[in-house]
């Protein structure tokens, strides 16, 4: 937040004493950024959480917040109201998904709810061996967690025990790097019992498959490219920060640093939703996220490259109302692109799921932007309803 020193020490005091902030609870957008500055390791982050999670039990959240809740189908929200608007073959893809049929193998690739949204990144020629299985209701509780809702998180463990009990995977893969952080270091703390002998970010199964000569570069990118971190990246370490910048070095890509890359890392934009005050305000996840597309202008680089598919959502939702040019790319789709595939989430296809992203707040928040009406989280039930009731 870049607040002065002795703004700084005035509000971590009145943190501390569970007292009113006047920047912290608001202006917070749950990066963990601070529990890397810290100079006495304290981790502030978590007393964030806790004060967040005490003035949401006092208070509740506002009703706009609804349309931003993961937990479908209970709350229809900005994912559910996308894939309602999916094509039908990519609706297909996502209903096949969610079949609790014994794996193929060892590995259960999980996709997240983002990817779940952009279905057809997981249709690239490297990940053609995958058995993906996964649905909006197994969601892995996430923004739950960086929002601090710790009840909620165990109701979300209990549910996804059930489902790796039926499946029995042995290893994970994650198609995110949040998830990956989630099931290796939060859910366990929340009750997840379910032990996994390995689990593993998609980013180093690529980065594997390029160290073997599985996946080989044909055609280089030769575009200058900044990288939108995943705010869970820098939890992993350099050595992980650094694997899409190698990818993508290797690709032909010419990496440009802004400001706020590797362990300074904004948010996309959609942690300006995460505070109670904000409860998801629109209008404040928009202008977190044009600050990003300013920064990147300002570097003139040729495109932006995300390997997080909820920064693909934000930007993508966000680019409609930034009206000047800025080209944003998953990091899967640049690897199609140097192996010479076309990209299987094509250039119509964004541009219609950013629309939907659009729109659905438009339609299902806006309305409700000034309400002072309140609600709390619904319990979640250990069994989601039917798939084919939900869908």
């Amino acid at each position: 937040m870049l607040l002065p020193k002795d703004t700084a020490i005035d509000e971590i005091k009145k943190l501390i004493m569970g007292e009113k902030t006047k920047h912290v609870l608001s202006e917070c957008q749950s990066c963990f950024s601070c529990n890397f500055y810290c100079p006495e390791n304290a981790h502030p982050a978590g007393l964030v959480l806790q004060r967040w999670n005490e003035q949401y039990q006092k208070e509740g959240l506002k009703v706009r917040a609804k349309h931003y809740m993961t937990l479908y189908p209970y709350y229809p929200n900005f994912r559910s109201y996308v894939m309602e608007h999916l094509p039908e073959k990519t609706k297909d893809l996502v209903k096949n998904w969610a079949s609790l049929e014994p794996l193929k193998g060892d590995t259960l690739t999980y996709p997240g709810c983002n990817i779940i949204t952009f279905a057809e990144l997981t249709q690239a020629s490297f990940f053609k061996d995958l058995d993906i299985r996964g649905r909006l209701e197994y969601c892995c509780g996430e923004t739950l967690f960086r929002t601090g809702y710790t009840e909620e998180l165990y109701q979300i463990t209990k549910r996804l025990d059930k489902w790796f009990n039926i499946l029995k995977p042995k290893k994970l893969l994650v198609l995110c790097t949040a998830g990956t952080n989630v099931f290796k270091y939060v859910l366990p703390r929340y009750g997840l019992t379910y032990k996994f002998e390995e689990i593993k970010p998609y980013i180093q199964y690529l980065w594997e498959k390029i160290q073997k000569g599985e996946i080989q570069f044909k055609k280089k990118l030769e575009m200058t490219i900044s990288i939108q971190d995943s705010c869970y990246a820098k939890m992993f370490g350099d050595e992980y920060m650094d694997l899409p910048r190698k990818i993508l070095k290797l690709a032909g890509a010419t990496i440009i640093e802004t400001d706020s890359s590797r362990e300074n890392i904004r948010c996309c934009g959609i942690g300006a939703g995460f505070s109670v005050d904000s409860s998801y305000h629109s209008f404040k996840i928009r202008s977190s996220a044009i600050r990003n597309f300013k920064a990147f202008k300002n570097t003139k680089v040729d495109a932006v490259c995300v390997y997080c598919a909820g920064c693909l959502a934000t930007f993508g939702g966000n680019k409609k109302l930034y009206f000047k040019k800025l080209k944003v790319y998953h990091i899967i789709e640049l690897i199609q692109m140097a192996i010479g595939d076309k990209p299987t989430l094509t250039k119509k296809a964004k541009k219609d799921r950013g629309k939907h992203f659009f729109w659905g707040a438009v339609k299902n928040q806006i309305p409700k932007l000034y309400s002072k009406k309140t609600f709390k989280i619904e319990k979640i039930p250990e069994n989601p309803p039917d798939y084919k009731e939900a869908w």
